[in-house]
C-alpha cells in the first residue's frame, strides 16, 4: 500500500499541519511531492528536508495561482498521479457578527479551492490513465465545527457533497475521488484558537485517549491514494478517535448510568 515511488504527488496547504505531514508520509512512500501553500517563508521551511520537493507558492481561492502551480508540477515531474487538497482555513464568528468577506474567504479558500484545484488536476491525471483525489474534510461537514464557525462547518459539508458529485463525474476517467473527515487533530489551527484547558477537556471526551495528529490522517490519505482502496470513490473515512460515534459523551458520564 505504501510504496507510491511511481507516484506524483500535489498537496495543497502542504506547509503545515495536515497538508505538511501528508506531503511528508508521500515522500517517505516513494513519491514525487509538489508541495503548495501561500506562506511562502513556512512553506520553505517544510519543504527543505522533504528530498525532491517542490514548494510553490500558490493561492487556491485564485485560479491562475493554482493553474501556474499546476503547470510548474507538470513540468518538473511529468505528470500528476495524486492531489490531496488540504489547504483550510477558519473563522470563529458566530452567524450574527460574522463579516461577509470573512464568509467568502473560507468559502473561497476550504470550497472553492478545492473545486479550482480539481479541475486543474484533470488533464493531467487524465493522460496518466487516471488517478486519485483526496479532499480533507471534517467531522464538522457531519454535524458543526465547536472550533471553528458556521463558515468552517458550511465549507466541510460542502466539501463532501462535492467529493460524492466529483466521484461520480470523474470515474469515467478512472479518477477516484474520496475524503477524510478528521476530528479533533492538533494543529496550528486548533493551538491558536484554544486554550490548554480547552484541548485537555476535548482530550477527555476522545474515546480512544487522545488527540488525532496530524500523521494519522495522513495515513489514511495513503491508503485512499493507494491501489489498495482501487475501488473506493465517493466515500469518507472517518479518523476522529471515536469522537463521532461518542457523541461528545464521556466514559464516565456514560458509565455512570449503566448497572
Amino acid at each position: 500500500m505504501s510504496d507510491m515511488s511511481a507516484k506524483v504527488v500535489v498537496v495543497t496547504g502542504a506547509a503545515s499541519g495536515i497538508g505538511r505531514a501528508c506531503a511528508k508520509a508521500f515522500a517517505l512512500a516513494g513519491a514525487r511531492v509538489a508541495m503548495l501553500d501561500r506562506d511562502a517563508e513556512t512553506l520553505a521551511a517544510s519543504a527543505k528536508p522533504i528530498e525532491g520537493a517542490l514548494g510553490l507558492v500558490t493561492d487556491v481561492a485564485q485560479q491562475d495561482s493554482i493553474e501556474a502551480a499546476v503547470r510548474a508540477t507538470r513540468e518538473a515531474f511529468g505528470g500528476i498521479d495524486v492531489l490531496v487538497n488540504s489547504a483550510g482555513v477558519e473563522s470563529t464568528y458566530t452567524i450574527e457578527r460574522m463579516p461577509l468577506q470573512d464568509w467568502d474567504r473560507v468559502l473561497d479558500v476550504n470550497l472553492r479551492g478545492v473545486m479550482l484545484c480539481t479541475q486543474a488536476v484533470v488533464p493531467a491525471m487524465e493522460g496518466r490513465g487516471g488517478g486519485a483525489i483526496v479532499n480533507i474534510a471534517s467531522v464538522a461537514g457531519k454535524r458543526i465545527s465547536f472550533h471553528g464557525g458556521a463558515a468552517y462547518t458550511a465549507s466541510k459539508a460542502g466539501v463532501l457533497g462535492f467529493t460524492r458529485h466529483a466521484a461520480f463525474e470523474l470515474g469515467i476517467k478512472r479518477i477516484r475521488v474520496n475524503a477524510i473527515c478528521p476530528g479533533p487533530t492538533l494543529t496550528p489551527m486548533i493551538t491558536r484558537n484554544a486554550t490548554e484547558a480547552e484541548i485537555a477537556r476535548t482530550e477527555a471526551i476522545i474515546p480512544l485517549g487522545r488527540w488525532v495528529m496530524p500523521e494519522d490522517v495522513a495515513q489514511a490519505a495513503l491508503f485512499l491514494a493507494s491501489d489498495a482502496a482501487a475501488m473506493c470513490t465517493g466515500t469518507s473515512i472517518d479518523v476522529d478517535g471515536g469522537v463521532l460515534v461518542s457523541n461528545g459523551s464521556s466514559y464516565q458520564d456514560y458509565f455512570a448510568r449503566r448497572k
